[in-house]
């Protein structure tokens, strides 16, 4: 008992340590430009066996080609391996593979295996405590993989992944990343159904080690029953393996596009300025409010000093909530915000010259292919067009 304390006090400060950079990243950023894929098992693990079929070479082909497609829809996306070819990976290790690219995204792949054959199906699962016998069973198996290990015993400190009372420790476990990893989760599941046909063996939690040192959003997916004739033909085709894949990139576009559409936004182009002329419009609407002076005052040619007042800029990117770190962006320029009526919106390349911003936007889309011309008249931002004619 006292070493299973020693266990949770030690995997709790592992997990908020390691996971705090990713967890800054993902929450800052938005922008998902890193994920790990892992192939379950590798090496003298041969994971669930049948006949002459193991798991870890079905993982790490679909693996593969997960991977590649990522890479070809997203070029400068820089994806982390846990293994390329048939190694031996420390479940814990895995983790750190994640952890220490920074990536934001943590992708587990995995085959079940059942006593009975007539057992198929897909499932996919997130760190958390197990609710059923059925998930127990899967993360006892998945779990039992640190017997490879050398010296698994002390690295894990007597967890015995047989062991119901092992797992208390998920009870104490906090999974920071819970909400983005089931957004993630349920599209998986839609899609490997859609596109497999396998039965719906839902989303759901349970205390994988491997999942536990990671400091992101992560998932593991079981991709069917090698024990189950049906499912194991799919499993060990090309054309089986591609559709998993071709699934499981699919729920990643989604999420990828919903974490970025809501979070950092790259500025998005025509899309993004139908946004600013609706926040214009909403601007106008409450100007109407004043005083004919008043308004009258801002249609007429104006004045030097409040030509002052007066700028255009290169948007680069927007947010919901402030943040402060662009690097990502790769600029050389000091990016400054403007806090609208519903986003901090930040721009590069100040100048009183709608001419000259028209130039600097041609050269910061070398960088930020996306980004586009705005206008600011006294801290406020205004349509193009409105600024042209107060220039």
């Amino acid at each position: 008992m006292i070493n299973q304390c020693r266990f949770i006090c030690f995997l709790l400060v592992i997990f908020l340590l390691e996971g705090l950079n990713s967890l800054m990243a993902q929450e800052t950023l938005g922008k998902i430009n890193c994920i790990c894929i892992d192939a379950g098992h590798g090496g003298k693990d041969p994971g669930a066996i049948s006949g002459k079929l193991r798991e870890k070479d079905i993982t790490l082909a679909i693996a593969l080609k997960l991977g590649k497609l990522v890479k070809n829809a997203y070029p400068d996306l820089n994806i982390v391996y846990t293994r390329t070819k048939d190694v031996a990976v420390d479940l814990r290790e895995r983790g750190r593979i994640a952890n220490k690219a920074k990536a934001q995204l943590f992708i587990s792949i995995h085959v079940n295996k059942f006593s009975k054959s007539s057992v198929r199906g897909v499932e996919t699962y997130v760190l958390g405590l197990h609710k059923s016998e059925a998930s127990f069973q899967v993360a006892m198996k998945e779990n039992e993989a640190i017997h490879y290990e050398e010296d698994y015993s002390v690295k894990y400190d007597g967890f015995d992944p047989k062991k119901a009372e092992s797992y208390i420790m998920f009870n104490f476990l906090k999974n920071s990343h819970l909400k983005n990893s089931m957004e993630f989760a349920a599209p998986i599941q839609k899609e490997l159904i859609a596109r497999t046909r396998m039965p719906d063996r839902e989303v759901r939690q349970a205390g994988f080690i491997v999942l536990m040192d990671v400091g992101m959003p992560a998932v593991l997916i079981e991709t069917g029953f090698i024990s189950n004739p049906h499912d194991q033909k799919i499993l060990t085709s090309e054309s089986g393996q591609t559709n998993i894949a071709r699934a499981i990139f699919a729920a990643f576009q989604a999420y990828k596009n919903s974490v970025e559409r809501n979070s950092v936004v790259l500025t998005g182009g025509l899309e993004e300025q139908k946004v600013e002329q609706k926040q214009t419009s909403q601007v106008q609407k409450q100007n109407q409010k004043t005083s004919t002076v008043e308004k009258k005052e801002v249609e007429k040619v104006v004045g030097e000093s409040d030509k002052n007042d007066l700028f255009y800029a290169i948007q680069v990117a927007s947010s919901k909530t402030r943040i402060k770190d662009f690097r990502y962006l790769k600029l050389k320029d000091k990016v400054e915000v403007l806090k609208g009526i519903d986003r901090y919106r930040y721009y590069v390349k100040k100048t009183s010259s709608y001419e000259k911003a028209l130039e600097f936007q041609q050269e910061v889309r070398k960088t930020v292919k996306d980004c586009f011309v705005i206008a600011v008249y006294k801290g406020k931002q205004i349509s193009v067009a409105e600024a042209r004619k107060l220039e």
